[in-house]
């Protein structure tokens, strides 16, 4: 199995940031703890890359966008050699665009 390096695009870090901000209104003592898990989570990505399915968003695109599910939240990545660029982290009931 191969080991990749995980990278977090500037893409995936806003999505993250936008909906730490929002949590942090509903439930302050939630957020540091939900946006834990999910970073730890996603770097637990490593073993897991190829074995996940291409995302309904990228099924048209050469890219071969791939998704992660993170409980309520996706991972979009893409696998580039041996890196895996997390491209987004959305909510489940987000709209699915690249």
């Amino acid at each position: 199995m191969k080991k990749y390096h995980i990278d977090i695009k500037s893409t995936a870090e806003n999505d993250l940031k936008s909906r730490y901000l929002q949590i942090a209104e509903e439930s302050p003592q939630n957020t540091a703890r939900w946006y834990l898990d999910i970073i730890e989570t996603i770097e637990k990505l490593d073993p897991l890359a190829e074995l996940c399915p291409i995302a309904s968003e990228g099924i048209n695109t050469q890219r071969g966008t791939r998704h992660f599910i993170l409980g309520n939240y996706r991972a979009l990545y893409l696998i580039n050699q041996l890196v895996v660029d997390v491209l987004h982290v959305r909510h489940g009931k987000m709209e699915r665009k690249l």
